[in-house]
């Protein structure tokens, strides 16, 4: 994770926010903080309240001991040119089988593709529409008994349930009066766990105009997709909410913050990226453990604005580039950075949690924890690499070549 110690006693709110067209004006000033600076090291366990707190500033890897990426794939599967089995237009997700099979939906082809573990294409499952078999915006894709597979289909609101064959078991169609719903998991008898993006009421007439993040639901869906409980309320993701023509409109500003969810069994693993903090809780929503890491710099500088900004350009029209200058010089920068970004979970219940990366961009770093919260060290990712899944000697992903023609891409995870 490419940060340095932010000074004891130094909280990330102490940033001041400026409009984006002040911050890039003053690039180059320098910003200085006086604060003492931090003492001790590795991680420190204790109990508050029956709740495990882990708490870290050092990892527990040496150099030699830490784990990496390989630097050759094992596997790649995709293709510029030749048998469309091979072509991907937009994948969605990825999920390997215990037995090395890998399944990819394709988003905008609206299909499931499965291929052995050399990467033989076997099969094709669906199409874009609205009938059984056929999904309009896959999502997520995941995996349940004996290698059977789900896909949630965010713009039908439905699970699609399937064989490892990809034959259609049935379809789920979740009755719940929650807005832009994302599916995170499976629990181990058979109810989903999905996450509101944003709240139901943002849109509100009279809402007060700038950056703003409201309360989100964690919630709990029937395997006949009605809404059982609300396992915890989240904080949504972050949004800048303007004006245009006496009309409200709602903007991604940069280093938006929103919550991360991963789930294993019955245990989820959450955290609102404000600062480097996740618990961990129970199905029923009990906080159990929280995983820290102390001193973490947050702050975002001058340097970190003007290169998202140069990211955001990249590519535009001078038209289109005028226009979206004017349009993020019209936002404010939030305070601090996000602490990290999506979380994901390994065989051995590792929690794995990437650095702050803005879409579509993806991370070059994931911190790992063990399975007792203690901060293990950083995995570094090759080069426009996407993880989606990791196991206890391989990750996969997504591979973009520079033309962003995409692969699916198996490594081995070594570990000395």
């Amino acid at each position: 994770m490419r940060t340095t110690s932010l000074p004891h006693g130094c909280r990330s709110g102490d940033v001041t926010r400026l409009p984006l067209r002040a911050a890039v004006a003053m690039a180059g000033m320098a910003v200085i903080v006086g604060c003492s600076p931090p003492s001790g090291g590795g991680s420190v366990t204790r109990d508050s309240a029956g709740i495990r707190i882990v708490e870290s500033r050092s990892p527990a890897w040496t150099d030699r001991a830490g784990w990496a990426i390989s630097d050759s794939a094992t596997l790649q599967i995709g293709a510029m040119e030749g048998p469309v089995e091979y072509q991907f237009e937009s994948i969605a997700a990825v999920r390997e089988l215990t037995d090395g099979r890998v399944v990819v939906a394709d988003h905008r082809a609206g299909q499931l593709r499965a291929y052995d573990a050399t990467g033989r294409y076997l099969w094709a499952s669906g199409r874009s529409g609205e009938g059984p078999g056929e999904y309009r915006r896959i999502a997520t894709l995941g995996d349940g008994p004996g290698d059977s597979l789900w896909v949630w289909d965010f713009g039908l609101r439905r699970f699609t349930i399937l064989t490892d064959r990809g034959e259609v078991v049935r379809l789920v169609q979740v009755d719940a009066p929650l807005s832009s719903l994302l599916a995170v998991g499976r629990f181990g008898d058979g109810t989903f766990l999905m996450q509101e993006s944003f709240s139901s009421g943002i849109h509100r007439e009279g809402s007060a105009l700038g950056l703003m993040r409201a309360p989100a639901a964690l919630v709990r869906i029937s395997a006949d997709g009605s809404l059982l409980d609300t396992v915890r309320l989240v904080m949504g993701r972050e949004y800048y909410l303007g004006e245009e023509g006496g009309r409200g409109v709602m903007s991604a500003p940069l280093f938006a913050r929103e919550t991360s969810v991963a789930l294993a069994g019955n245990e989820m693993s959450v955290g609102d990226q404000a600062t480097f903090e996740i618990g961990r809780y129970a199905l029923d929503g009990q906080l159990r453990a929280v995983v820290r890491v102390l001193d973490v710099d947050l702050r975002i500088t001058h340097s970190d604005i003007q290169a998202l900004v140069s990211r955001e350009l990249d590519g535009l029209s001078s038209a289109e580039r005028a226009m979206r200058e004017r349009h993020l010089a019209s936002m404010a920068v939030p305070d601090t950075k996000p602490a990290y970004g999506r979380l994901l979970l390994d065989p051995d219940e590792n929690l794995w949690a990437a650095e702050y990366a803005r879409h579509p961009s993806p991370p070059a770093q994931w911190t790992v924890f063990d399975r007792g919260g203690r901060l293990l060290g950083t995995v570094t990712m090759p080069d426009r690499f996407d993880l989606r899944q990791v196991g206890r000697d391989r990750v996969l992903g997504v591979w973009r070549d520079p033309l962003e023609v995409e692969y699916v891409r198996r490594y081995p995870l070594v570990k000395p």
